[in-house]
């Protein structure tokens, strides 16, 4: 199921559905450790005196989820005939403390006062798992508090019009200080709870407890537990009320008690600006000049940056996806750092003036790099080696599980992101750090004969061989290598990486063009330094030859090339788009045939984008990419949230959603579009 909401702080993440029901819940790591495991639903339900109760995924709410604009907040509305009830809620994590609120505002529908109360069940798996979880009522805090080692989870919440704060025993002062905060708010803390097991013989959780408006309050649970807390409101018959929930999560029982003072303290409406501004302040940092772009466009790239900034953790891994519900497919997730996947990412992010961002990225690159100079296939976001289907051993022969693009192309992203820094003392750092090692790396990883990289695996992760955009992706590395050892003043080896750059060009159009085909070639394979065969699919990956500036873009040998890839990849049926390659069967949703090669991709159709912006001579020339920018923006959803790929009759999003890299590439294509734009009417002046 796509996510509706993603707001985090680069230390906490949440996700929430369709029905604004929290799926995702990652701590301490951005994309690792789910506390909710893999979309588990946690469930919010309203009960109305005389009127009922309704979960809000049970059909009878209608639900426009929304964010606000330019921010990292949610503004979803929710209206409910059948308990006479309009809701306005307000989620978002803190910028800077780990805290998620939930602001409700409600109003009646029928201008009849309403005695209404809030229920959330909070299932969590903390470390991934249901056991050994300890959840209990903290009366001194009025919380509900989950706790297993070192993960802490703290539920609060305002208004409370049935229970005092409770007085302590004794005056400590961490407790007395609680307490003095709490005297802050009118009205505070939960207006009941209860706390159960779930998930054990039979036992669903005591979110069934909720149904009937009344909740047990059973202190304290242990093994497979979950709880359930309510705020009960009176609603008015004109006006609203507001109930806020907060979930503070750290590594101590102390640290959520301090979150949840600092809560008290600060005021939710007070954090709620401070969120809001400050999202809203990152995302307009630079004054662009959008242009002919409209306003639908332009709040899809700033949505983008947020989005993108919210898969990035603190310690500068970029998660590809954390939409946890892919587990389904495979057993596994998308929630690892593809090193090639973060350096298309920091490529925009640099595009677009967020250095800051990737600075990080490539100090995790140092951090992980093999002793020998490559990255692996992925990482977990705290840097330990991720899973891999890439065997080291296959066919009675060792072989090396990398994709060489992953290794090559962040020496790439770290030269472009000098040229447009400056940064000569942290350029001089990543080469002592990563860059020497990864390009000697390179250097050594190739044919002697040929000079043609070795084996290594494709970017979408399927087959093994020579590639050509594998190959582009070196060659652009050891450039980018030689330029950076140039300014540096390590000329010996500036000449060296060069001179194997240059090698390797020269050995990539001789044997990766087909003359008979007028286009560039898949792979090939080669055995005894003879091609014993060539796979002339049409790849979509292929335009890392002019993307990665190995060929201009309106070399001849391009041009063909490309001309080609559009019409074997579109699909010509349904909603468009281009495919990846012929009889793509990844996420398959419909046999593929002549003008169905696979399901579209927001990747692919705008890269197709982007070379026409490239070779465009004139302003009507950018009128094609526009109108693939615009497909791009009917894909989203109503939140601003692209997928990896789509149902090519329904429009339907398959796969993750969001992912970091469709949001990085549509950021990279407006970028491209506006600066062309303007050269293009620079020129016509």
């Amino acid at each position: 199921m796509p996510r509706s909401l993603v707001i985090g702080n680069g230390t906490l993440l949440a996700t929430f559905d369709e029905s604004l029901q929290m799926r995702d819940f990652y701590f301490p790591f951005v994309g690792m450790e789910d506390q909710t495991t893999y979309g588990h639903l946690h469930r919010v339900g309203i009960f109305v005196k005389d009127r009922g109760f309704s979960w809000l995924n049970d059909g009878s709410w209608k639900i426009t989820p929304r964010y606000d604009r330019e921010s990292l907040v949610g503004n979803s509305i929710l209206e409910n005939e059948g308990l006479g009830l309009s809701l306005t809620i307000l989620d978002y994590v803190h910028p800077v403390h780990n805290v998620l609120l939930r602001h409700f505002f409600l109003r009646s529908r029928d201008g009849k006062a309403k005695e209404a109360r809030i229920f959330f069940n909070h299932d969590f798996f903390l470390y991934g798992d249901k056991q050994k979880d300890t959840a209990f009522y903290e009366p001194y805090t009025n919380s509900v508090i989950h706790f297993r080692q070192t993960r802490y989870v703290l539920v609060g919440g305002t208004p409370d019009v049935t229970r005092p704060p409770a007085q302590a025993p004794w005056k400590g002062e961490r407790y007395a200080s609680i307490l003095r905060s709490r005297e802050t708010l009118a009205t505070g803390g939960l207006s009941s709870f209860t706390v159960g097991k779930s998930h054990f013989r039979g036992l669903e959780g005591t979110w069934k407890d909720a149904e009937d408006g009344e909740l047990s309050g059973n202190p304290i649970e242990q093994g497979s537990v979950d709880s359930t807390v309510g705020l009960h409101c009176a609603v008015p018959a004109t006006g609203e009320t507001q109930a806020v929930l907060w979930v503070c999560v750290g590594k101590s029982l102390d640290e959520v008690m301090k979150l949840q003072e600092t809560v008290i303290r600060e005021t939710p409406e007070r954090l709620h600006r401070n969120c809001h501004n400050y999202w809203k302040s990152w995302v307009n940092k630079t004054a662009w000049n959008f242009g002919s772009l409209g306003a639908d466009l332009v709040d899809l790239f700033k949505r983008s940056l947020l989005i993108i900034r919210t898969h990035v953790d603190h310690n500068g891994g970029v998660v590809a996806a954390a939409d946890a519900d892919i587990m389904a497919f495979n057993r596994d997730t998308y929630t690892y750092v593809w090193p090639r996947d973060g350096a298309f990412v920091s490529l925009a992010l640099d595009r677009a003036g967020y250095g800051e961002v990737t600075r990080k990225f490539f100090q995790f690159c140092a951090d992980i790099q093999m002793p020998d100079g490559y990255l692996l296939h992925k990482y977990n976001p705290d840097g330990s080696v991720g899973s891999s289907w890439h065997p080291w051993f296959k066919d009675g022969e060792p072989q090396l599980p990398i994709q060489e693009d992953e290794t090559a192309l962040v020496i790439h992203a770290i030269w472009k992101h000098f040229e447009r820094q400056q940064d000569f003392e942290f350029l001089q750092e990543m080469y002592e750090h990563f860059v020497k090692k990864a390009a000697q790396f390179l250097y050594e990883f190739r044919e002697e004969q040929t000079g043609l990289p070795l084996a290594s695996y494709d970017p979408w992760e399927e087959k093994r061989g020579i590639f050509t955009y594998t190959t582009a992706c070196t060659v652009a590395g050891l450039h980018a290598a030689a330029r950076i050892a140039g300014i540096l003043g390590h000329h010996t080896h500036a000449d060296r990486f060069q001179e194997a750059a240059d090698k390797m060009r020269q050995a990539l159009l001789f044997h990766l063009f087909d003359e008979q085909e007028q286009r560039f070639v898949k792979s090939i394979r080669r055995k005894d330094g003879q091609t014993v065969s060539k796979d002339l699919a049409p790849d979509a990956s292929i335009v890392a030859v002019w993307l990665l500036d190995i060929l201009p873009p309106n070399d001849p040998r391009v041009v063909s090339t490309m001309r080609q890839l559009e019409r074997a990849l579109t699909v010509k049926i349904g909603i468009g788009g281009l495919a990846r390659y012929p009889d793509d069967h990844y996420q398959e949703v419909i046999p593929t045939t002549i003008g169905m090669p696979g399901n579209p991709w927001i990747i692919t159709t705008l890269w197709l984008a982007q070379w026409k912006i490239a070779i465009a001579q004139k302003p009507e020339d950018l009128a094609a990419p526009k109108e693939a920018l615009q497909w791009a923006a009917k894909r989203a959803s109503g939140t601003g949230i692209l997928a990896e790929q789509y149902h090519p009759l329904t429009g339907a999003p398959l796969s993750v959603a969001p992912l970091t890299w469709s949001h990085s590439t549509y950021v990279d294509t407006v970028l491209r579009y506006l600066e062309k734009e303007q050269e293009l009417l620079q020129k016509k002046q």
